[in-house]
């Protein structure tokens, strides 16, 4: 686990040097979800408020395909992607489906040290779950709280790793 952490530090930090890495890429890492915890929250109000039946079908069928795909980092990234694509397009809010071409590649590089764990990903499709049922129960609390249990989880793991 340790060599996974500091092979992606380096390729994260484009350096191979210890001086102040580790905190610079942690302190990327909490800027990253302090900043994907206000605009995810948004997002989920607003699909909530405005998705399709269709739309909550296609959200059920990418996270069913993640649950298929967990046995790989980076096939879950994939499907990570078109899971968070469909949720800037059901949001029905021209400004995030705007800023979501530079969004969704910050949510991903929040996302990728903790992709590498296979339980991680495990967690992750549990999570996601959970926000497709509380989207189709038209339940904003429940799905802005599992936003916040999923944060929070990375938020934990990367301070525990990183420190």
């Amino acid at each position: 686990m340790y060599q996974q952490v500091k092979c992606i530090q380096q390729k994260s930090l484009g350096s191979g040097s210890r001086g102040g890495s580790v905190c610079e890429y942690s302190s990327r890492l909490k800027d990253i979800l302090q900043v994907q915890y206000g605009i995810e929250t948004a997002l989920l109000e607003s699909v909530v408020r405005n998705a399709t039946g269709d739309g909550v079908g296609r959200l059920h069928e990418l996270v069913a395909t993640q649950k298929s795909v967990l046995h790989s980092d980076l096939e879950t990234k994939l499907v990570l992607r078109q899971f968070y694509e469909e949720l800037f397009a059901l949001a029905s809010n021209c400004m995030l489906s705007m800023l979501s071409v530079q969004l969704i590649p910050m949510f991903e590089e929040g996302r990728e040290l903790y992709m590498t764990v296979a339980f991680n990903r495990k967690t992750l499709y549990e999570h996601n779950k959970k926000l497709v049922c509380c989207i189709e129960e038209l339940d904003e609390v429940g799905a802005c709280a599992a936003l916040r249990g999923q944060l929070l989880r990375m938020g934990t793991y990367y301070s525990v790793y990183l420190n």
